[in-house]
């Protein structure tokens, strides 16, 4: 079977909203052969991650509407909406991000009133959208691709774990070694905290020598994401360059053009991998080659070939389902809930991020402005506010009437402005997590396997045995890309868990910043989850919590709990 692998991912968003029909999520990874078009059906709070950010918008206009006469008034909206700065500030829109910091709503027509359109359209051309595309590539393969005649087991992207789980050392894995994996490691825990480290596994490599080789060989070379998309920064008509770029061939037989010595600019439907259906339907001129303006067309109302539905804010299962025969034979879900398609070579596995009721911005900054008012007397001095914690705001701008006081709800409501527009969104994470097996188990990339990590790596087999042995060579391990999709937040308020990156490297747990006081206490391996041991509280509250009983308190289940335990 022809092995797939071009996986085309574009994700509708108000970027192109006059260019996409409905609202259909979109997206386009670009491989090795062919293009399959992957279809994200998504839900978030029973609306479409398009009218979830217009229900913001609409929510936004009734706050300002202070008279209540239905018309938002240039003045009743100073200072309480996002503008372009802002936006870059609180990370909701990239750096590279074009926008013009003067930038006003008011302009069609510029009457002193701000529409419901005037607002979409605004914040469509500052660069804050309803649907966001992240793409973090792998860090040892970037690495990789800066030194030469690298010697085998020599950084963290080779850390020994498929040799130390082939207990019989035949060089393949079997699913009984794959379940017994938590056994298998449980005695290389020395610091007995539930979790198996680089150091761990691998304690004769120096980990921080292995970083100053590898930073004296070569700084990382800046990684292009392969997956195309209105959600990234980059715009359509560059992507169709780079589409034409990767494929474009003088090979008569893919181009079908006999004869040809140089590239024609143009896609053949051999070179973009569709079948003959899909393909006619952009070929407009029916020259049997796809021009910029059609692969415009291609790329803004492509023809699903895998769909799968992920309703944000459920607990059940991902689906995922094909129209190619061939395809639907490599769709599978996980026990994990996520639907994995494998391509070979190339696994892209699907899954839900957490999302839960984090509440208000109130939520999370009275206890920081509680703890920063030292003298009680209910507003912050300056000397106050920059010793607190406040997420990279200034003092100046929290001081919204400039009497050189903060008082909490000055606090609140800079925060919330950031926070809800945060919330209305809809973010696709994608992580490139390497060929490694110890890559592909550490799905939060902290460079440590967790338990739970572990117990996910019997799941893995029957995705990646291909040549039916009921065995797992590590030939056989895919490159593997993990989708997440989950509700915005701001990086820092309920929802990003803060990772520093040197951390990270070496293997080292990082403080979390999410969730509730007594679960971040309780998390001492602070892998994101409570387990039976680290918690602290009575067993039958632990139970309450624990609302899938599979041994641990996570994020969602500690914000989402019924019962305090702080």
């Amino acid at each position: 079977m022809k092995q797939i692998g071009l996986l085309v991912l574009l994700l509708a968003a108000p970027v192109m909203a006059d260019e996409l029909p409905g609202d259909a999520q979109y997206a386009v990874f670009m491989g090795d052969n062919g293009v399959i078009v992957l279809k994200l059906d998504v839900q978030i709070g029973g609306k479409s991650p398009r009218g979830s950010y217009e229900r913001y918008v609409d929510d936004l206009m009734k706050s300002l509407d202070q008279n209540q006469d239905g018309i938002v008034t240039l003045e009743e909206a100073k200072g309480k909406y996002l503008t372009a700065r802002d936006a870059l500030q609180a990370q909701l829109i990239p750096q590279s991000q074009a926008v013009s910091a003067d930038s006003s709503p008011d302009v069609s027509p510029a009457d002193g009133k701000i529409s419901r359109q005037e607002f979409l359209s605004y914040f469509k051309r500052i660069g804050l959208q309803p649907f966001l595309m992240q793409f973090q590539p792998n860090q040892n393969q970037a690495q990789a691709g800066n030194r030469q005649n690298r010697q085998p087991a020599a950084n963290t992207a080779e850390v020994p774990l498929f040799a130390r789980l082939d207990t019989n050392g035949d060089g393949k894995l079997s699913a009984a070694e794959l379940t017994g994996a938590l056994l298998t490691l449980r005695k290389l825990d020395l610091d007995d905290d539930e979790t198996i480290s680089l150091a761990e596994l691998n304690p004769i490599n120096n980990q921080f020598a292995i970083q100053q080789q590898q930073q004296q060989n070569g700084a990382r070379t800046p990684s292009t994401s392969p997956f195309l998309g209105p959600g990234s920064d980059e715009s359509l008509q560059k992507q169709i360059r780079r589409l034409i770029d990767k494929y474009d061939s003088i090979d008569p037989v893919k181009s079908g053009v006999e004869g040809a010595k140089v590239r024609n600019q143009k896609l053949s439907q051999k070179e973009l991998g569709l079948t003959a259906t899909e393909f006619s339907r952009f070929d407009g001129d029916g020259d049997g080659q796809l021009d910029f303006d059609e692969l415009r067309q291609f790329l803004t109302s492509p023809d699903a070939t895998v769909t799968v539905s992920v309703n944000v804010e459920s607990t059940d299962p991902l689906s995922a389902k094909s129209v190619r025969e061939e395809i639907q034979e490599k769709l599978k879900t996980t026990p994990d809930g996520s639907a994995n398609i494998n391509l070979g070579t190339t696994q892209l596995s699907v899954v839900r991020g957490a999302s839960y009721d984090v509440g208000t911005a109130e939520t999370f900054m009275k206890p920081q402005f509680m703890a920063a008012d030292a003298d009680a007397n209910g507003y912050l001095e300056k000397s106050e506010a920059e010793r607190a914690f406040l997420y990279g705001a200034t003092f100046e701008n929290l001081d919204a009437d400039k009497n050189g006081k903060v008082f909490l709800n000055e606090l609140i409501a800079y925060f919330q402005v950031r926070f809800d527009a945060a919330r209305s969104r809809t973010v696709l994470s994608i992580n490139e997590q390497g060929r490694t097996l110890f890559e592909i188990l550490d799905t939060d990339r902290d460079r440590r396997l967790s338990f739970r990590e572990l117990q996910a790596a019997a799941d893995k087999l029957s995705l990646w045995d291909k040549d039916g042995d009921g065995l797992l060579s590590e030939s056989e391990v895919p490159l593997q890309y993990r989708l997440t999709i989950a509700r915005g937040n701001l990086p820092a308020l309920g929802g990003n868990l803060l990772i520093d990156a040197g951390m990270v490297q070496a293997g080292t747990p990082a403080e979390r910043t999410s969730g509730p006081l007594w679960f971040r206490k309780m998390d001492k391996n602070r892998d994101g989850e409570v387990s039976r041991r680290e918690f602290l509280g009575e067993t039958a509250t632990f139970e309450q919590l624990d609302r899938n009983h599979d041994g641990f308190i996570d994020l969602t289940e500690a914000v989402t709990g019924t019962r305090s335990v702080e």
